[in-house]
């Protein structure tokens, strides 16, 4: 099994490519001694593309990092964030007009920045007052009394998606702001308690349910029971709906729009199910197929930087600190009793004896036994009530088959 410590290098060869990205980036070299911002992707240092989702990220990862570089990267980061209007209005951001009045209502955006500026600490920069101000404007564009639109300045139903990411923004800064969202964790609760998904759900709409019994989960350290046990239900079907997927790279492109822009979110729906493993069921966590899926991602990250094939070749710096946030959370509530590593070896075992070439050994096996109970049945010219019992053996092999199957 994965062990905590083993996340260690993972973590920090994350924290060094965003420390890399963000000291020599184009993106930073327009914003002034004071300022620091990341783009879209890592790795890439001419592209001068920056904005929310990727300062975003890069406050989320330095502000746990553990260099001098990544401590002082942030001060510069949050200084960028509070600054970004005056740099536009001096023609210092890289963005059209309506794009960003966009980025300044953007729920998901703005829930991101607000998300991450919850790990920031007072040593590396004051951020009260930001964060007052993110949560205000959050709180005001609530809509219906329960959610919230994908943007603050328009009137339409309640989507799931950014009221997730808004709940577990706000709920992270402290239990007085999750008082005034009540309403919203309500909403959300009643959804993701709905019937459960199957293997046919679409799964636009299950990577979103995924993504909104994660931000229910970690909104605060401690939940009561009866939340738990409602969440642990609603992972459970999430997790046995698509485990069999666990084996291959998958993430859900999230398409939304204003007017005639359209926007894009990924939402890797993967990785938050190992998180929530690792907090509602560890013996999820514990698993063949999900350690060899946390094993692959590792192995990506320390070696080439983790990527979505289908996203192309760059190296996400949103889904990197999605990451980054996701080995925190496993190494801070990872269970390493004897129970889980038992579960492991037996679940590994079941898996190996699930392989094509053991069903149709078993099969062979089933069919061979039949015909050696039916001729020893006629060449002692039997009963026919006598032929029944001395194919149990055979029928028994073939329930054994059915139940060695994971499930």
């Amino acid at each position: 099994m994965i062990a905590s410590q083993n996340l260690d290098p993972a973590l920090q060869k994350i924290e060094q490519l965003f420390v890399d990205q963000c000291t020599h980036g184009a993106q930073s070299a327009d914003v002034g001694p004071d300022g620091a911002a990341c783009g879209q992707f890592l790795g890439d240092y001419a592209r001068p593309q920056r904005g929310l989702h990727g300062t975003a990220a890069a406050l989320r990862v330095l502000s746990q990092g553990t260099s001098t570089e990544a401590a002082n990267l942030v001060r510069r980061l949050v200084w960028y964030v509070e600054n970004r209007q005056i740099l536009f209005k001096d023609g210092k951001e890289p963005v059209d007009p309506s794009r960003f009045s966009d980025d300044e209502n953007n729920v998901i955006k703005l829930s991101e920045i607000l998300y991450a500026l919850a790990f920031v600490q007072a040593s590396q920069s004051l951020t009260d007052q930001l964060v007052r101000l993110l949560a205000e404007r959050l709180i005001g564009g609530i809509k219906e009394d329960k959610g919230w639109c994908n943007f603050l300045d328009i009137d339409g139903p309640v989507d799931p998606l950014p009221t997730a990411f808004a709940v577990l923004a706000l709920s992270s800064h402290g239990l007085a702001y999750e008082q005034r969202i009540s309403k919203p964790i309500t909403y959300l609760t009643e959804l993701v308690t709905q019937t459960a998904p199957t293997a046919a759900s679409n799964i636009n709409e299950t990577s979103v349910k995924i993504f909104c019994v994660f931000a229910l989960t970690f909104r605060r350290d401690e939940l009561s029971h009866s939340e738990l046990t409602h969440l642990k239900k609603a992972f459970n079907d999430l997790w046995k709906a698509y485990e069999r997927l666990l084996t291959q790279d998958l993430e859900q492109n999230i398409e939304y729009s204003i007017g005639p822009r359209n926007y894009y979110v990924r939402v890797p729906w993967q990785l938050y199910l190992l998180a929530l493993g690792a907090v509602l069921d560890p013996k999820r966590l514990s698993s063949f197929k999900a350690q060899k899926r946390l094993a692959h991602i590792l192995h990506q990250v320390t070696h080439t930087g983790f990527r979505y094939p289908y996203s192309g070749a760059p190296i996400s710096s949103r889904t990197s600190a999605i990451l980054f946030d996701l080995f925190l959370k496993i190494k801070r509530h990872k269970n390493r009793g004897v129970i889980y590593r038992f579960y492991f070896v037996v679940d590994s075992l079941r898996t190996f004896l699930s392989l094509p070439f053991f069903t149709w050994l078993i099969y062979a096996v089933m069919v061979i036994l039949a015909i050696y109970c039916i001729r020893g049945w006629a060449e002692n010219h039997g009963e026919p009530r006598e032929l029944g019992p001395e194919l149990i053996v055979a029928i028994s092999v073939f329930f054994f088959d059915k139940l060695r199957k994971p499930r």
